[in-house]
């Protein structure tokens, strides 16, 4: 099921997925820290045809190195998925474009 807020919208099974897992990060609630960091990294996801844009937000979030994966959505941030990145592909993707 697709919800929303002012700006963003999810999937509720998707989010819940997120939060039970391990590591248990909230997309929804972490998704405004993510834009607010101020050496965020977006990047377009081109790795494969999604059949719509995707992009790649790469920031630090409570000191957690994390990637939001999202794309525009009916005026909205869609947001597709979150997850913390380990030391290696953090460097490759977000410590060297700072």
């Amino acid at each position: 099921m697709i919800e929303t807020n002012e700006k963003y919208s999810w999937d509720s099974e998707k989010r819940e997925l997120n939060m039970a897992d391990p590591r248990g990060l909230d997309m929804v609630e972490l998704a405004d820290a993510v834009f607010d960091d101020p050496g965020v990294v977006v990047e377009r996801d081109d790795r494969k045809d999604y059949g719509e844009p995707r992009y790649r937000a790469f920031a630090l979030v409570n000191g957690m190195r994390v990637c939001l994966c999202f794309t525009p959505r009916e005026g909205l941030i869609h947001i597709i998925t979150i997850f913390q990145m380990h030391e290696k592909p953090w460097r490759k993707y977000y410590g060297d474009k700072r």
